[in-house]
């Protein structure tokens, strides 16, 4: 079993948005491997956005969520693009995190996985850490299966 990914992640520090592209594969463990990576920087203007996030009001927030994934959309074609890539099964998108307070079990990463869908009629999946923050998680509910299923000999 082999799949082909690509990843993004926005973090708080606002040094710009980290894609690469991963291929897993399982035989009898799951191994994975780094094809291509990079950090693209954000223009003043994306910085600024979401620098401020955390001040908008609910409207102005939820066009932000749409907006920024209409951008991370097409920042994954221009990488597929310039990279000249074929057969991705999926994209797995963080996005960027807004709030996060798991102790009153609320988390918010902006970038709307549909949104990216729709750039590039590539399935997606994301909002990874809402419901491990539910169910009295930190939210962060892929470190424990990729350590046990990518890094059990460590």
């Amino acid at each position: 079993m082999k799949a082909v990914a690509i990843g993004l992640m926005s973090g708080t520090s606002l040094d710009g948005l980290d894609i690469c592209l991963v291929e897993f594969e399982k035989q009898n463990t799951w191994t994975f491997q780094i094809l291509k990576a990079e950090t693209l920087s954000y223009s003043e203007n994306w910085e600024n956005q979401l620098r401020n996030s955390i001040h908008l009001s609910s409207e102005n927030l939820l066009e932000l969520h749409s907006a920024y994934g209409f951008y991370l959309g097409q920042q994954v074609k221009k990488f597929i693009h310039q990279h000249r890539l074929e057969n991705i099964d999926l994209i797995a998108s963080h996005g960027h995190t807004v709030f996060h307070q798991p102790q009153k079990k609320f988390t918010l990463q902006i970038g709307d996985g549909r949104a990216i869908k729709l750039e590039t009629g590539l399935p997606v999946i994301y909002d990874f850490r809402s419901q491990d923050v539910l169910m009295n998680g930190n939210g962060a509910p892929l470190v424990p299966i990729g350590d046990e299923l990518l890094f059990s000999g460590y």
